[in-house]
């Protein structure tokens, strides 16, 4: 059984998580913020459902937008685990639906610094684990945002892009390591709290010099969010993650796609394109300077 760190527990996709990974055995570290808080209640909740189900779930507090609660929570959770590092999920994330111009500089800031800097905060702080370990995974929560940069969605689509991107990188650095890096890409899933925990622009004003086609694009793709009977369910996520945790090590796909809905086939494309671009590279670039 895998010890497993999750950022961004108290909800959506990490809530689902912890309760699917721990219901397999795995013992799972469940990081939030605010657990003496804002999130309380749903610390107390996970904990008294991982008595209920003898399941093994440490409750963490750890804010993946700062240093210093990074190293405090992974070198708590080293005491708790022996030490052993198995899987990091980087799911925190926070969303935001509206035009670019709307928000402050220092929200854009916040964005990136939760989306795309604090994932690569948390790998940085599990990584020397691992390498002692010669083994680990490390999951990143993208989205087909990646893929598909439709506007009203535009400074989220860079922040997980970015990720993205990053999480290529330490694909192929990371592997004769023995350390598999590898991202989901969900789809819209409107029955989490996408919406109802966006952040609010500071700007909002400036939509009046916008034109009708802009705000009825935004305004169809707000009622696209809101939650019907046949939306789909985010356990398929969760069960995505349980799926790569317990896939044999250096077999799992660079690339996860679920709930992509009409475009995942294009989606699919792109990731097997990008994959083949980066495989080449990886071959050939030492072999042309003589280094393979």
């Amino acid at each position: 059984m895998k010890k497993i760190i999750l950022t961004g527990s108290s909800s959506g996709f990490g809530l689902q998580a912890v309760k699917t990974l721990a219901a397999k055995g795995h013992t799972v570290y469940a990081t939030m913020r605010n657990i003496n808080g804002s999130n309380a209640a749903t610390a107390s909740e996970l904990k008294q459902w991982a008595a209920d189900n003898n399941a093994h779930v440490e409750v963490i507090e750890l804010d993946v937008a700062s240093n210093e609660s990074v190293k405090n929570a992974v070198a708590e959770i080293a005491k708790h685990s022996g030490g052993i590092v198995d899987v990091l999920i980087n799911n925190a994330g926070v969303s935001y639906l509206g035009t670019g111009e709307t928000l402050s500089i220092e929200q854009t800031e916040m964005l990136y610094q939760i989306n795309t800097i604090g994932p690569e905060r948390t790998m940085k702080a599990v990584l020397p684990y691992m390498h002692k370990q010669k083994a680990g995974l490390i999951i990143n929560v993208t989205s087909v945002q990646t893929r598909h940069f439709i506007p009203i969605l535009s400074t989220y689509n860079g922040t997980k892009a970015a990720l993205d991107a990053v999480s290529v990188g330490y694909h192929y650095e990371l592997k004769s390591s023995g350390i598999d890096v590898v991202t989901i890409q969900p789809g819209a899933y409107q029955t989490t709290d996408i919406t109802t925990k966006s952040i609010k622009a500071d700007n909002a004003d400036v939509e009046k010099y916008y034109g009708t086609d802009t705000l009825n694009f935004q305004e169809a793709l707000l009622k696209f969010f809101e939650p019907t009977t046949d939306s789909r369910d985010p356990q398929e996520v969760a069960d995505a993650m349980l799926a790569l945790v317990e896939m044999p090590a250096g077999q799992r796909p660079l690339f996860t796609v679920v709930g992509g809905g009409p475009q995942t086939a294009n989606f699919e494309k792109v990731n097997e394109l990008i994959k083949e671009i980066a495989d080449i590279t990886w071959g050939v670039l030492p072999q042309a300077y003589g280094l393979a």
